[in-house]
């Protein structure tokens, strides 16, 4: 049976960590619609939600008021995860063990929920989401998001390129390399990195958009297990390795952390830094003597067109057990349809979605402005059908992280199509 026909599938490799390391502004929210007093939605919703140190309980509860204001039969309890990893899907295996599922969740992608999950097909609204229909599983809807998270981005320090005698943006992976050799010989680290789930998810980041670009479906077809990394992906880790033979990455970069990685480039010792949307909120808050750009992650083939990679934003999902089935539709129908309560979300963890802009920062108007003017920006594993198996992120990590202690890139390919072989089944 094909992995993700399973309820057992993945959770995705990269939205679940961009939602529980952004940083950002606050919300500020006005209800643009009144309460519909025929509707019978009454009640009081529980909503599970991320807390994080931007996503607070406060921001949550000024994010809601106005709904509470419009429809004053209904009250939004907002809970906050209880699991000792401090996670919204460990919190949600709690409760439903105890069978005491929350009305709404946000956050949530780990697809073993899902028979527990009410099925949001038939909602005009839900199917006119951002990426509604990379979301479905087998036709099903059950995830609506407010926007997107672009990912392939590599963000990089307009004082180093303007050193480095670096014009403009690298617009192929051959440039890019040139731009690299530049800045070290100016005495920048060219590209910073990290451990923990840095590593892999850099390496995803970059190289997602060569290889969706001849089959848009890249991620679907390999979490099926219809593509071989070792193909697909070993031009890329070879010039990934030839980048960390000549000093391009830090060869130590392994016992750095995610946040100290961000620090770092903040400070001005790398010169780039390949990392999701979610960094903009950081960038907007640091202070630094430096100017950040943005531009797409390149192709390898040297096509010149950037194919952003996105993923679902911020997601909201509907229990089906919920005692207050409509209240909390239009909930959801609110948090994900209210142009200012869509607007705040946005700004607050740094997602995009066009035609809903926000000010933030110039960095925050360059990523809009490439998502605006991307031609056809492509899905990569989140949730649906391009999931890839439980573990298969922990496993190409490791995979990629062996690299650093003299690993072989096709070794550790063809270590991961054996895992994800294994795994599709």
């Amino acid at each position: 049976m094909a992995r993700r026909r399973s309820i057992n599938a993945a959770v995705g490799i990269l939205l679940g960590l961009a939602l529980t390391t952004a940083c950002g502004g606050s919300g500020g929210f006005e209800a643009d619609s009144a309460a519909d007093p025929d509707s019978g939605a009454t009640g009081t919703v529980r909503m599970l939600v991320n807390i994080t140190p931007n996503l607070t309980k406060g921001y949550w509860r000024e994010l809601v008021a106005p709904f509470e204001k419009a429809n004053p039969g209904i009250k939004v309890q907002i809970d906050s995860p209880t699991a000792a990893d401090g996670s919204v899907d460990s919190t949600l295996q709690q409760l439903l063990a105890a069978g005491n599922a929350p009305d709404v969740v946000e956050g949530s992608h780990n697809d073993k929920v899902l028979p527990y999950l009410r099925d949001l097909s038939d909602l005009g609204w839900a199917a006119d989401a951002p990426m509604a229909d990379a979301q479905r599983l087998d036709g099903h809807l059950y995830d609506v998001a407010i926007g997107q998270q672009v990912q392939s981005l590599v963000f990089y320090n307009k004082k180093a390129f303007e050193k480095a005698g670096i014009t403009k943006p690298p617009a192929t992976m051959r440039e890019l390399t040139t731009a690299m050799r530049k800045l070290k010989s100016a005495g920048y680290l060219p590209m910073q990195t990290a451990g923990e789930w840095v590593t892999q998810a850099q390496v995803m980041m970059l190289f997602a958009p060569t290889v969706t670009t001849g089959e848009p479906d890249w991620f679907k077809q390999a979490s099926d297990g219809r593509r071989s990394l070792g193909t697909d992906l070993g031009p890329a880790m070879d010039l990934y390795k030839d980048w960390l033979d000549e000093g391009y990455l830090d060869k130590q970069a392994l016992g750095t952390k995610y946040a100290d990685a961000e620090t770092e480039f903040l400070s001005g010792k790398a010169a780039m830094y390949p990392m999701g949307c979610w960094f903009v909120a950081a960038e907007a808050q640091a202070k630094k003597d430096f100017e950040v750009g943005v531009f797409a992650s390149p192709q390898l083939n040297d096509a010149s067109t950037p194919r952003l990679s996105v993923t679902p934003g911020a997601n909201y999902r509907i229990f089906k057990a919920g005692e207050h089935q409509k209240a909390s539709e239009k909930l959801v129908q609110f948090l994900t349809t209210d142009r200012a309560a869509v607007a705040g979300q946005l700004k607050q963890d740094s997602s995009f979605r066009t035609g809903y802009p926000y000010k933030l920062s110039p960095l925050a108007d360059e990523v809009q402005a490439l998502l605006d003017k991307s031609p056809n920006h492509q899905a990569i594993a989140g949730s649906g059908e391009y999931q890839m198996p439980t573990g298969f992120e922990a496993e190409q990590n490791k995979q990629v992280q062996s690299l650093y202690t003299g690993g072989d890139a096709a070794d550790g390919l063809k270590n991961v199509d054996t895992w994800l072989k294994a795994h599709t089944k």
